[in-house]
């Protein structure tokens, strides 16, 4: 079986979706903050207005809409992140939860797929894929998938994620912008939001990984 391949055409998929699912809520922003039809914003009258920005709301359906979207690709690449690893394992006739105990995958399949290959040989030193992103992959597709509060219309970073990665990959510019005024620190735990080019660089990773083990 060509793992790669089948890995790539899931990576197209992915990258695929974000473009065409991202799209409407794109538009929707930019017309809103250029005042294009139907986001005409009203005349402002102080005695009757509030000062509030107008079509707010529709603007924050979509972030939202935005920060979903790139929540779902996120958790599609953590899915075929796993899967990757999985087939290698099935492939090398290996049982490796089995082998190295449910311990070694209590932090993560990363971590225990590599400390079961690497009792078979894989010299990790010598990957070049970026470990921190492609657990940063894992993380928020496991906390964007697990939200505690029906309040929530959003998927936030885990404390303890930021405190592992304090300047997370899956963050806006705008949260980015916050935390830097605030003297490098998060006054509330920043939503993930998954840019193109944040996704993009993500994928890279995994697919940098699935050449490196097919060599």
């Amino acid at each position: 079986m060509d793992v790669r391949y089948f890995l790539e055409q899931r990576t197209v998929f992915v990258r695929h979706y974000f473009d065409e699912a991202s799209a409407p809520f794109l538009e929707t922003i930019r017309k809103i903050d250029a005042g294009e039809a139907p986001f005409e914003p009203p005349h402002f009258d102080p005695e009757t207005m509030s000062d509030e920005p107008a079509f707010l709301d529709e603007w924050l359906r979509a972030q939202t809409g935005l920060e979903v979207v790139g929540q779902t690709c996120v958790s599609m690449l953590s899915e075929s992140l796993k899967v990757l690893f999985a087939t290698y394992e099935r492939n090398a006739g290996l049982d490796c939860e089995n082998e190295c105990g449910r311990a070694a995958f209590a932090k993560g399949f990363i971590r225990g797929y590599r400390i079961c290959f690497a009792k078979h040989g894989v010299n990790w030193a010598n990957c070049p894929a970026d470990f921190s992103i492609l657990e940063q992959v894992v993380l928020a597709r496991n906390t964007s998938q697990h939200v505690n509060w029906i309040t929530d219309t959003r998927a936030n970073h885990k404390p303890a994620t930021l405190r592992k990665y304090p300047s997370p990959l899956f963050v806006s510019d705008y949260e980015k912008d916050l935390m830097k005024d605030c003297g490098g620190r998060w006054l509330i735990d920043p939503a993930i939001h998954v840019t193109r080019e944040d996704l993009h660089a993500a994928i890279g990773e995994v697919e940098k990984l699935a050449v490196w083990l097919e060599q």
